[in-house]
């Protein structure tokens, strides 16, 4: 096995183990709130906007974690019609398309957040002011806001590494379709 696919599995491992424990910490507030609001008829004012961030960041977090298993959508049956070149090329093109949009997205993403991320956030000033004591500063919207340009930093990373294998498929034989139904993406061994 290769160093880099050593690393490669290693942030697949690292990134799977993130998602899983914010959506843990994600569900342990909600029941929280739940038995709060509910069980002693009191709620807890920052549950519900902790909530909300963690779910922003889950969901693009998630996002690499869904391309990497496949499981966003496409439509592949334009390519499917043309002979292996043709197929790879268009796999390139796509690839490159989208690498084109994920970098706006990184992009403006940043500026959005450099501009409007510089309030606290409010929830998590009255959860701090409430476990240490008023004056707690709160950390800033920004890092609410940089959850998108983070998210699509790691897919266009993996759109990345597939356009170059895609360049490697052209010279050397290969269909684009094989590099997903072929490879288990959490190990890369081919599939039974």
């Amino acid at each position: 096995m290769s160093v880099l696919r050593r690393v490669s599995d290693l942030c697949r491992s690292a990134l799977s183990a993130l998602i899983c424990a914010i959506i843990a910490v994600l569900l342990a507030i909600m029941v929280t709130q739940i038995v709060f609001r509910y069980g002693f008829n009191s709620s807890l004012i920052w549950a519900e906007e902790v909530c909300r961030y963690l779910l922003i960041w889950v969901s693009f977090l998630a996002a690499f974690a869904a391309y990497e298993r496949g499981e966003i959508a496409s439509v592949t049956f334009v390519r499917d019609l043309l002979p292996r070149k043709g197929r790879i090329v268009v796999a390139m093109a796509c690839n490159a398309l989208g690498l084109v949009l994920l970098v706006a997205l990184i992009v403006y993403g940043l500026r959005y957040a450099d501009r409007i991320g510089s309030q606290p956030i409010p929830a998590l000033g009255f959860l701090l002011s409430d476990l240490f004591g008023e004056g707690t500063k709160a950390p800033a919207t920004y890092w609410v806001y940089v959850a998108l340009p983070v998210g699509m930093a790691l897919l266009a990373a993996r759109l990345l590494a597939d356009l170059v294998h895609y360049a490697l498929m052209f010279s050397s034989g290969g269909d684009p379709a094989d590099l997903r139904r072929h490879t288990d993406p959490a190990s890369g061994e081919p599939q039974a």
